[in-house]
């Protein structure tokens, strides 16, 4: 949920050259690219455009051009390009989009190697097919690898093309004549004005904060998972299936780390004004608490980019210290491996690289300049309305973990937030409708296979309460197979009794993997293996199966066990279980609510 923004600013004089900048993002990062570039163009003279893909159905413009940032998820478009993508693949005209000349750069996750850029690719083809130029071929950015990276070398060479297609002879280049974004004002203690969140976010009461792992015994979790049950406002309504999107807050003692790097106290006051010609995200022209500022608005433990670090480094007079920043940012291999084994897999934020390198003397509004807003995370809603349509639930796995950097501790931003809220307390969250089929059949009798280890148990026992609820107004219920799995029975087993009590009911079949009982690692596709004949058979007559959780190893092993199911009972070869595999997936009987591991 972003921030307000300033108003727009009259932008510099130039060739005022159209410049459409469209974005597709559910998670932020496509948002934050196309930002950046819709800034990056009015700096260099274009009379600029931004919005989201869906503002745009059905008017692309023939004049300038048209760069569109798009993610995939899972195959799926966000939330904010649905309509696009659906106008895109209509019965159009094959001169539908003569005229309009554009560029398409695609953000994705290789985990996900059957969908990975698929969204971007289908708009590339769309308009390609129907009378539009790419002035440029489509990049791609991976988020398994430095997708900053890669779209920090597709940029320049695309915009150097698409300059001389209209004719200007414009860079996109910075130069250090540039001025930043933001000038910090200190300021007097003042009455702070209000800022309201955006993207739907409303105040939700918590009701119930309760550890779901078992902390006490001879065997107690030395982890924690979450049952969070908040009061829904009236006018919002849910459906099982649906997320939850929290806008979380920072952690207090990072925020006061990071404010006393800069020689602030959080409590400090300050107003940030905007440089003519320039949009800014962060809340202008208010005054602010420092506190606030960085517990509200901005990450502050993302992964630092390549040209981040490019920036520490040009403000750092230290000979000791800046050869050592400048080595992560050559165009070089060995600067690129340097960069992902040092910086990427040890997930080390900006500040944590201004804490291993004092001498570095970059000023707080460029550090600023570099965060981006913080994004809401999304959680599968773990409860059916049902019981009470006006309460829903979420289950919280708590991120805290040495840090993969060697600095402290490691905790996720949203959990640890969630984590420490009492009864009574307020979060700022809304509701965010499922678009990718993960959705009870609206028939009962249609039979279900769910798997979903961990917290990925979460919008199941929504799916099992709502067919509970429907088995007592009389609907006759199809089979159902839950594979659930955990550590073990006595720390992790979390909602054991409720799925216990399901099973009992006839509401489900309960299929449970322990990966730490007596020595041996059972996992949910080795259950699904057992099974497979139980399974076969309910695919057959039609089940929809449902996976949530981790993307990047479960999810992959658990469809190769599907296909290698599908192999024995049909004596196929692998591309034909891949493909009957993915028919399912089009068919929405293969349905995923999964999120990359790490």
């Amino acid at each position: 949920s972003a921030a307000p923004r300033a108003p727009r600013p009259k932008p510099r004089l130039g060739h005022n050259t159209p410049m459409l900048v469209l974005y597709g993002s559910n998670l932020g990062s496509a948002e934050e690219l196309a930002t950046r570039m819709a800034d990056l163009a009015e700096v260099n003279g274009f009379n600029t455009k931004l919005g989201p893909l869906d503002d745009y159905v059905g008017k692309l413009p023939k004049e300038g051009g048209v760069l569109i940032i798009c993610a995939s998820y899972n195959g799926a478009p966000p939330d904010n390009a649905t309509e696009f993508v659906k106008w895109l693949g209509s019965d159009l005209p094959k001169d539908a989009f003569a005229g309009v000349r554009y560029a398409v750069f695609g953000c994705g996750n290789s985990d996900w190697a059957a969908t990975y850029q698929s969204v971007p690719r289908f708009i590339d083809e769309q308009l390609t097919a129907r009378g539009a130029r790419a002035v440029y071929p489509r990049g791609e950015g991976d988020a398994r690898a430095d997708l900053d990276g890669q779209f920090q070398k597709w940029f320049p060479a695309a915009a150097q093309v698409a300059t001389k297609e209209f004719g200007i002879d414009w860079n996109f280049t910075r130069t250090p004549e540039d001025e930043p974004l933001y000038a910090v004002e200190p300021v007097a203690p003042a009455s702070v004005n209000a800022i309201v969140a955006q993207g739907g976010a409303v105040a939700m009461k918590v009701l119930e904060n309760a550890e779901l792992q078992n902390k006490s015994g001879a065997n107690p979790s030395e982890r924690s998972t979450r049952h969070i049950e908040v009061q829904l406002p009236p006018g919002i309504t849910y459906r099982v299936g649906d997320h939850l999107s929290v806008v979380p807050r920072n952690d207090p003692t990072l925020v006061d780390q990071v404010a006393r790097r800069f020689g602030f106290l959080p409590a400090d006051q300050i107003r940030l004004q905007v440089t003519e010609g320039r949009r800014a995200q962060l809340p202008v022209g208010d005054a602010i608490s420092i506190g606030r500022l960085l517990t509200e608005f901005v990450e502050l433990q993302q992964v630092a980019t390549r040209k981040q670090i490019q920036v520490m480094a040009e403000h750092t007079r230290c000979p000791m210290t800046k050869p050592k920043l400048l080595a992560y940012v050559g165009d070089d291999d060995a600067s690129g491996e340097r960069y992902r084994g040092e910086v990427m897999d040890k997930r080390k934020s900006v500040f944590d690289l201004l804490e291993e390198h004092p001498a570095c003397e970059l000023p707080f509004h460029i550090y600023l300049e570099m965060l981006s807003l913080l994004a809401p995370r999304y959680y599968s809603i773990s409860s059916s309305p049902s019981g009470d349509p006006a309460r829903c639930s979420v289950t919280v796995g708590v991120v805290e973990a040495p840090a993969n950097s060697g600095r402290g501790i490691y905790k996720g931003i949203c959990s640890n937030y969630l984590s420490g809220r009492r009864v009574g307390d307020t979060i700022h969250a809304t509701v965010r409708e499922t678009k990718a089929g993960f959705r009870l059949p609206d028939d009962a009798s249609v039979p279900l296979i769910m798997i979903g280890p961990g917290t990925g148990l979460a919008p199941f026992r929504g799916f099992l309460q709502e067919r509970a609820h429907r088995k007592s107004q009389g609907a006759n219920l199809g089979p159902a197979m839950l594979f659930f799995g955990c550590r073990h029975p006595d720390q992790d087993f979390i909602y054991a009794d409720e799925l216990k009590a399901f099973a009992a009911d006839g509401v489900t079949e309960l299929h449970i993997a322990f990966s730490r009982l007596n020595g041996s690692k059972t996992y949910v596709q080795d259950l699904i293996a057992a099974q497979k004949n139980r399974v076969w058979d309910l695919i057959g007559k039609g089940a929809i199966i449902y996976v949530c959780g981790d993307g990047s190893k479960m999810e992959p092993d658990v469809k190769a066990t599907l296909m290698s199911i599908h192999r024995e009972h049909n004596g196929d070869d692998a591309g034909a279980a891949t493909r009957w595999i993915e028919d399912l997936g089009a068919k929405n009987r293969y349905v995923l609510d999964v999120w990359a591991g790490g």
